[in-house]
């Protein structure tokens, strides 16, 4: 299986725990992932009931990718989203793509 730049998390979450989850993420992405050189894009999803979020960055390499996942608070936020949620899903590899 290859590993390519892109993280997805996915978490089960509380839906009157929702909002913290989301400015968590927020911060996090403002403070550590959005200023790394190898950031090129992220992205947080949630579902229409409220109690799932996503969580998509898609960084530059896959080098980029694992150096931002060692990061602790990087690390530490999308593994735990300080007990909000319980993670899904972790890592995912590209499998097709479509368009340019």
């Amino acid at each position: 299986m290859s590993e390519g730049p892109v993280l997805i998390h996915v978490w089960r979450i509380d839906p009157a725990q929702e909002a913290a989850g989301l400015e968590q993420l927020d911060e996090l992405f403002r403070s550590e992932v959005a200023t790394d050189s190898g950031f090129k894009s992220a992205r947080i999803l949630e579902s229409d009931d409220r109690s799932s979020l996503a969580a998509v960055i898609e960084m530059r390499s896959v080098e980029d990718r694992r150096r931002i996942e060692q990061i602790a608070e990087v690390r530490e936020t999308l593994e735990h989203l300080h007990c909000r949620a319980d993670l899904v899903v972790r890592l995912y590899h590209q499998a097709r793509v479509y368009g340019a």
